[in-house]
C-alpha cells in the first residue's frame, strides 16, 4: 500500500517524468490568493525591516480574530498554520491518549505517533452520515473533531459536539474542534457552545482564502493554554512572519466578499462531480462543505480502495487512498480542478471500475 504522502511524491515524479496527471489526491484549492493579501504582504516586505515578531502574532491580527470569534484577546493564538497549531496543543496538553472519530485526516494519527502518544479510532459509518457515538472519556484524553470534516465534507451536529465539550469538561478532557473548512460550508451552521475552558479550536487561512503555502492558522483556546502555545512557539518556529498575518489581516478585513466568490466555485464543482460520480455508479454520504468527496464503489470491496488509487493512477488520476483516513474501501476524491477537469476525470476513474 502506498501512503497518502509517497502517493503525492510518486504523482509528483511521474508528473516529471512526462506523464499527463489529473491530481485529485491533494487539498490545494488552486485558486488565486486574494489580491489584497499579496498587496498587504509586498506593502510590508518592501517598507519594513526585518524583525521578529510576538510569538502571540501580530496584535492587530490576533484583535481582527479575537474580534471573528467574538472572544478576548488573551484566548487568540496564531500559528504556522493549523497543523503546526495542532502539533503545539498535543505537545503541551500532557494528555497521553487521543480519541480519533473515523476517518479523518491522516496527520493526527501521524503527529500523535511523533508524540508517542496513545491513539483510540472510534469508527463510523457512511449509513449514519459518519457521525459518532461519544465515546467514554477520561482526564487523560484528548478527542479531536474535524468539522466540517476531512475527507467526508460532512459536519458533526451542533448538539453533538457540545454534549462532547460537556462531557469533556466533566471529566477534565480536552476537545480541540479543526474548523480549517468552516468558511466553505454550504449554509450557516451554529458554532459550537463554547466556554473556552477546555476546548480549543483551529481555523486556517489554506482552504478558506487560498493560502496553503502562506502556513497561517490560529487557535482559539482558553488563556492558560494559550500561555503554554507562546511558550512552545518561542523555543520551536518563534513567531509566523508578520507579512504572513498582515496578508490573513487584509483577508479578515474582506471576508465576506473573498468567501462569496470562493463558495461559487466550490458549489458548481460539486454539483456537476457529485452527478458524475453517481451515474458511474459511485456511493457516497451528501458533503456539506467543500472541498472534498469521500466515496466508494462496489467493486472497490473487492479490490480495496488502495488498489483501485494504483489503477487510477497508471491511468493518469490521483486520487487519496482511504486507508489512513480510516477506510480501505473508500477513496477521497479532490473537486479542485476547472469542471472540464473533473469531467475527464471522473471517466478516467469510471473505466477503472
Amino acid at each position: 500500500m502506498v501512503s497518502f504522502y509517497e502517493l503525492a511524491e510518486k504523482a509528483l515524479a511521474m508528473e516529471k517524468a512526462g506523464k499527463k496527471i489529473i491530481r485529485l489526491n491533494v487539498g490545494d484549492t488552486n485558486l488565486p490568493t486574494p489580491k489584497c493579501a499579496i498587496d498587504a504582504a509586498l506593502d510590508y516586505i518592501k517598507t519594513t525591516k526585518a524583525k521578529y515578531g510576538p510569538a502571540a502574532g501580530e496584535a492587530k491580527f490576533r484583535e481582527k480574530i479575537a474580534k471573528r470569534e467574538g472572544c478576548a484577546l488573551e484566548n487568540v493564538m496564531v500559528s504556522s498554520g493549523s497543523k503546526m497549531a495542532l502539533f503545539n496543543l498535543l505537545s503541551i496538553l500532557g494528555k497521553k491518549r487521543v480519541i480519533l472519530p473515523k476517518p479523518c485526516w491522516p496527520a493526527y494519527e501521524l503527529i500523535c505517533k511523533q508524540l508517542g502518544l496513545e491513539v483510540v479510532a472510534v469508527q463510523t459509518t457512511m449509513s449514519e452520515k459518519w457521525m459518532f457515538k461519544l465515546p467514554k472519556l477520561e482526564a487523560r484524553d484528548v478527542i479531536i473533531l474535524c468539522t466540517p470534516l476531512n475527507p467526508t465534507s460532512t459536519f458533526y451536529p451542533k448538539e453533538l459536539v457540545d454534549k462532547t465539550i460537556e462531557e469533556a469538561e466533566r471529566v477534565g478532557a480536552v476537545v480541540i474542534i479543526d474548523e480549517a473548512y468552516r468558511g466553505l460550508a454550504y449554509e450557516e451552521v451554529s458554532p459550537p457552545k463554547y466556554n473556552y475552558q477546555n476546548a480549543v479550536r483551529l481555523r486556517s487561512f489554506s482552504k478558506e482564502f487560498n493560502m496553503e503555502g502562506w502556513r497561517l492558522g490560529y487557535a482559539v483556546a482558553p488563556k492558560e493554554i494559550v500561555a503554554k502555545m507562546v511558550k512552545f512557539t518561542q523555543i520551536s518556529t518563534t513567531c509566523v512572519p508578520p507579512f504572513t498575518q498582515l496578508a490573513g489581516l487584509a483577508c479578515l478585513e474582506n471576508e465576506k466578499k473573498i468567501l462569496k466568490g470562493n463558495m461559487d466555485v466550490w458549489e458548481k464543482r460539486n454539483v456537476i462531480s457529485q452527478k458524475l460520480l453517481s451515474e458511474a455508479g459511485f456511493e457516497f454520504a451528501k458533503p456539506d462543505a467543500g472541498i472534498y468527496i469521500y466515496l466508494t464503489h462496489p467493486k472497490m470491496k473487492d479490490q480495496q480502495g488502495s488498489a483501485f488509487v494504483e489503477k487510477c493512477l497508471e491511468n493518469g488520476v490521483v486520487i487519496a487512498p482511504g486507508d489512513e483516513f480510516g477506510n480501505s474501501d473508500f477513496v477521497r476524491f479532490c473537486i479542485n480542478q476547472p469542471e472540464e477537469v473533473l469531467i475527464e476525470a471522473v471517466k478516467k476513474m469510471k473505466n477503472v471500475t
